[in-house]
């Protein structure tokens, strides 16, 4: 009886110390067979509603520049230009507004089991602009995060690698709405 009872609390223990999620796969690869237009990255903003959830605007713009340039659609820049500079109908302005929320729910079941739900929500909006010529591209992405505790134990969380699959999801959509967006204006 007493293995019967140590397996269980065992199995428990151990069920509890999985983080269970799945990371969506999204193929942006080579979406164009040569670049259409040439983006000069200009200002990254974010606003944030969560307290531990929280992504720099220079991570967002490094796996913004790294989506922007897996679909083959875009030559990404970081150089600082104005409005007035672009001479090319083919080069635009890329600016990109980032809000982070994050969402948690807790309900207490028994004394075995709490069961805790984190939810962090990451929406991009892109806007393209060349002398009256605009894009917009908006994308959404979403991790929901089981943090279920058993006995008292949490499985260990990995916040850096959560908010990279987030942030890498996100900016692999948006990029790929903004590139339908191109290709519907040539």
């Amino acid at each position: 009886m007493k293995k019967i009872i140590f397996s269980t609390a065992l199995l428990l223990i151990f069920s509890g110390c999985v983080d269970k999620k799945s990371v969506l796969l999204i193929n942006n690869l080579g979406l164009c067979s040569a670049p259409t237009a040439k983006l000069y990255i200009n200002d990254v903003t974010v606003e944030n509603s969560s307290q531990t959830f929280n992504i720099s605007s220079d991570e967002i713009k490094i796996s913004l520049i790294n989506a922007l340039n897996e679909t083959n659609c875009f030559v990404v820049s970081t150089s600082q230009v104005s409005k007035d500079s672009l001479t090319s109908k083919d080069e635009y302005l890329l600016d990109a507004k980032v809000n982070l929320s994050q969402d948690k729910d807790v309900v207490e079941k028994n004394i075995f089991k709490k069961t805790e739900t984190e939810r962090m929500v990451i929406l991009i909006s892109l806007s393209a602009n060349n002398n009256g010529n605009k894009v917009l591209a908006n994308a959404k992405s979403e991790l929901v995060i089981d943090r279920s505790k058993y006995l008292g134990f949490k499985p260990e969380s990995d916040r850096a690698g959560d908010n990279r699959s987030i942030l890498k999801n996100a900016t692999k959509k948006v990029s790929i709405a903004i590139s339908d967006g191109f290709s519907k204006l040539k």
